[in-house]
């Protein structure tokens, strides 16, 4: 029903286990994801895993791609609470 899908990878690795998916890959998990069934044909699901300061994973139309997070210095670091949110939130 959703055309994006965005989350991290402690939430991916507990929907995975409920499903009986089989796995902790965060990049499989995100193409199973993004093949999910949708109601609406007309658009491909796009699906977004972060995981803190690893590479943040985006499965669309059957590919994998991972990005790199760019560290900041602990000293530039105020809060890391709604770090996600904003991420999303662009």
């Amino acid at each position: 029903f959703i055309d994006y899908l965005f989350g991290n990878e402690t939430e991916a690795r507990t929907f995975s286990k409920v499903h009986g998916w089989e796995t902790e890959n965060v990049e499989e998990i995100a193409l199973k994801f993004s093949q999910l069934p949708k109601a609406s044909g007309t658009h491909k699901r796009i699906t977004v895993i972060t995981q803190g300061a690893d590479p943040v994973v985006v499965a669309e139309d059957g590919k994998v791609k991972t990005f790199p997070v760019t560290l900041l210095p602990k000293e530039k670091l105020v809060d890391t609470n709604g770090a996600g949110d904003a991420f999303v939130g662009g």
